[in-house]
């Protein structure tokens, strides 16, 4: 049987149309759909380390990262007190800042937001915030107040508005809990209000042999973050729950999920205390340092049972809330994330293969910036795209 040329040629180009369709569509896949597949890899496309920026500036320690509306990276490094800049494809731009008090100078900073065309840089040292406009100038700065609680963690709302983690100690009962709390703070840092707090136990005061304060050791505290949407997700890590927010109207939601409890185990306990370093000073000289815990830590730190729910969340560039748990795969649990939608519906557990969750996050779409350490120890930065 003899087929119609234009009969096979329109076959032809019907199953065409279709595989470009069916291609078009597989490359336009969000990530929800990708988190349903159960696994995700980081495929890393930019790298910047300190040859990025050829003897011209070197990262010493890096404690935030953020993007502005050009996808132009800000790296705050707390120990060179300035912030570096790279461009979209993590060419280096010029390093912001310098040690000092005044205009245009940082001591301690911390935190780095970007918000309606301007840096917002949080000082510890100076406690203040100093605004940069977008020609990287100063603008002014805000003095902060922490009589009533260090600041911590500070994020942007969508409308240009800010939330701050605070920590606030009782003064009048040093080894009473902790209070924790999250205050909303217009555009100018005016305080507005409080949106949600939650007593913790991070810290146990003593006097003898210092009066210091002993972190204790897997304790169930507080994590936020603000989605693209500007709702506000919290959790407190005893229980794996979170609650929604809106910054006005306060809470509107919560959602929850189901975890297996992990226990503390000897080796967790072994390795806490293998990892610090203490100062032991010398009489008229500089103190030297030593690995692993004095004694009188060790008998002032208690161990919970069981670790918290969870550990650290993120919210990616669609709204989709990640979440790090510790059960299950405990000794790997950087490997894996639950995986929530904007709305908190459950989406899959996660395992991410060949790579780990990120601690600092600039979300992209599809993907995100991340500053870590690599294996030898030094800091790069690095930018991730999201795929199955």
């Amino acid at each position: 049987m003899k087929m119609d040329f234009s009969f096979a040629f329109i076959l032809v180009l019907f199953f065409t149309i279709n595989a470009l369709v069916a291609a078009a569509t597989a490359q336009e896949k969000n990530l929800a759909e990708i988190y349903r597949t159960g696994k995700v890899r980081f495929v890393p496309e930019v790298t910047i380390t300190d040859e990025s920026m050829a003897g011209k500036a070197f990262f010493s320690s890096l404690v935030d990262i953020a993007l502005d509306e050009q996808g132009n990276l800000y790296a705050c490094d707390t120990k060179e007190s300035n912030i570096k800049k790279f461009g979209a494809t993590g060419s280096f731009l010029g390093t912001i800042g310098r040690p000092g008090q005044g205009p245009g100078e940082f001591q301690g900073p911390w935190e780095v937001e970007w918000s309606k065309g301007g840096l917002y840089v949080l000082e510890m040292g100076n406690m203040r915030i100093s605004i940069l406009d977008g020609n990287d100038n100063f603008a002014k700065s805000v003095r902060v107040d922490m009589s009533g609680g260090i600041w911590g963690k500070m994020q942007a709302l969508p409308d240009g508005r800010f939330l701050v983690q605070k920590e606030k100690v009782n003064r009048e009962d040093l080894n009473a809990p902790q209070e924790m709390f999250i205050d909303l703070y217009s555009a100018d840092f005016e305080f507005i209000k409080t949106i949600y707090r939650h007593e913790i136990r991070k810290d146990k005061y003593i006097t003898e042999p210092l009066n210091i304060n002993v972190p204790q050791p897997f304790v169930a505290s507080v994590s936020w973050q603000v989605s693209p949407a500007g709702k506000v997700i919290i959790g407190y890590s005893g229980k794996y729950e979170f609650e929604m927010h809106d910054p006005d109207k306060g809470k509107i939601s919560s959602f929850s999920h189901s975890y297996k409890p992990v226990e503390v185990t000897a080796k967790d306990k072994e390795f806490h205390f293998e990892s610090m370093v203490t100062t032991e000073s010398r009489t008229g000289g500089v103190g030297t340092q030593k690995r692993g815990a004095p004694d009188w830590i060790v008998r002032n730190t208690e161990f919970p049972r069981y670790k918290p729910a969870y550990y650290n969340i993120k919210v990616d560039a669609e709204g989709n809330i990640w979440v790090q748990p510790y059960d299950l795969i405990a000794d790997k649990a950087e490997s894996r994330m639950d995986v929530f939608d904007s709305a908190g519906r459950f989406l899959s557990s996660v395992m991410i293969v060949d790579g780990t969750f990120p601690n600092k996050m600039a979300p992209l779409p599809k993907g995100f910036w991340t500053a870590k350490r690599n294996e030898d120890g030094l800091w790069t930065i690095v930018k991730y795209r999201i795929t199955e």
